[in-house]
């Protein structure tokens, strides 16, 4: 303590108790002005900031995150081209689909792939892995809600994420019935841990028994709704009419043109709000990604990719 404080302690323990009370309140309004203050300061800091350098200016990553981006590069253009031949829709989806519209490529902290399809799509793609994504020449997947192909020894990653068609095309009541049964869902299983493992199967007949009630999905050609599978926890409820994502749309994704929903910019508004605003916080998504790129020597299995399959692309 300061000569300072120590004396201003001392007069204050002189002075008559509602007296002192009096000086206390005086001096943490004027701590709390100080701390507005400083406050106003930064965030006028982080205005100019945010002006001098626009989200959509970024540059791209450094290092092994660019490397990382590089080598997902390669993957996405590899699954788009296995979708083409086997006629398979596919759309970007959530921080790929934003880096696609925002930045033309990766946001430069992102750290994974992110596509959707629709589940016949889904399925058939499903029973095609072991011929297009062979464990014998490096790949991985696992499967729970979603898909995950990677690839040995190193953090590449795409995740595939199956939507549904719903019953019929979504109005105002139904809308309101999807919601609750989409949170219903996640309140019985998402959030039960004895039910958060469930096969793949045991997921698809919760749907057709909570979500769609018995009734079977209806035909494409009737443009019926759309909905996540809903027991990815980490979205919000997600059910959009058959024109928010068809007939698919392209967008240019590091120098390689992708399809892209319908209405791309108001799909990442649904999900993001001001999308073309800076996040809250800048960081990594995955830890366990974030930890890979900090302490695990994997340059070697992503170039060994990149050297393989950029060639196929």
């Amino acid at each position: 303590m300061s000569i300072y404080s120590q004396f201003r302690f001392r007069v204050a323990c002189l002075l008559p108790h509602c007296l002192r009370q009096m000086v206390l309140d005086f001096l943490a309004a004027r701590r709390r002005r100080k701390a507005s203050t400083l406050k106003a300061r930064v965030e006028d800091l982080r205005n100019l900031i945010i002006h001098a350098n626009p989200i959509t200016k970024l540059p791209p990553a450094e290092g092994k995150l660019r490397l990382l981006h590089e080598g997902n590069t390669v993957l996405l253009a590899l699954f788009a081209r296995k979708c083409r031949e086997l006629g398979l829709r596919y759309w970007l989806d959530y921080g790929t689909l934003l880096g696609a519209v925002r930045h033309k490529g990766f946001i430069p902290w992102d750290d994974d792939l992110d596509v959707s399809m629709m589940r016949d799509d889904f399925d058939k793609l499903l029973a095609a892995l072991p011929t297009i994504f062979p464990e014998e020449e490096g790949f991985t997947w696992r499967m729970h809600a979603f898909l995950q192909i990677g690839y040995k020894n190193s953090p590449l990653s795409i995740d595939i994420y199956p939507f549904h068609f719903y019953k019929e095309p979504f109005n105002q009541e139904n809308r309101i019935e999807v919601d609750r049964a989409l949170t219903q869902y996640k309140k019985s299983v998402v959030f039960q841990p004895p039910l958060i493992n469930m096969t793949d199967e045991q997921i698809r007949a919760r749907i057709a028994r909570d979500i769609l009630k018995g009734a079977p999905p209806a035909d494409e050609r009737e443009h019926p709704g759309i909905f996540l599978t809903p027991a990815i926890m980490f979205t919000k409820n997600t059910y959009l009419a058959y024109e928010d994502i068809f007939p698919l749309a392209t967008e240019t994704f590091e120098g390689i043109e992708f399809t892209v929903p319908n209405h791309a910019r108001q799909y990442l508004r649904f999900f993001y709000g001001d999308y073309m605003a800076y996040p809250s916080s800048i960081s990594y998504k995955h830890p366990l990604i974030e930890r890979m790129v900090r302490e695990t020597a994997f340059e070697a299995a992503v170039d060994r990719f990149i050297d393989i399959y950029g060639k196929q692309i």
